[in-house]
């Protein structure tokens, strides 16, 4: 099986005009898309990053992944991508506590349900 390291090193070889391009260029035998991260708008095109998991290791490919203009093409963005590996980071979330029982935020007095 290859490792990510190897994944990044043909992917960065390949020097490709767009993540999904990765797809057609490389054997991608074994590797799964797992997220898309890190979006940024420009002007024509949105950036991203493409995370991808092989094995117990993940690798991302950051490059246009859409254009907001139908008579624009990948190519036409200017950047290729660039390649290079990731680890998981566990993130923390946050929600609205449930009052269902307690007291009312407005007035104070006990909610019974």
């Amino acid at each position: 099986m290859r490792t990510a390291k190897e994944m990044v090193d043909h992917i960065n070889a390949a020097k490709l005009i767009a993540p999904w391009y990765m797809e057609y260029a490389i054997d991608i035998a074994g590797v799964s898309r797992v997220a898309t991260i890190d979006y940024d708008e420009h002007r024509l095109y949105f950036l991203g990053t493409l995370v991808y998991k092989i094995g117990a290791e993940f690798f991302g490919v950051r490059g246009a992944v859409s254009l907001k203009s139908d008579a624009m093409k990948f190519s036409d963005v200017g950047a290729g991508c660039e390649a290079f590996e990731m680890e998981q980071a566990p993130s923390v979330t946050y929600k609205r506590k449930d009052i269902s029982r307690g007291l009312c935020r407005i007035c104070n007095t006990r909610i019974e349900v």
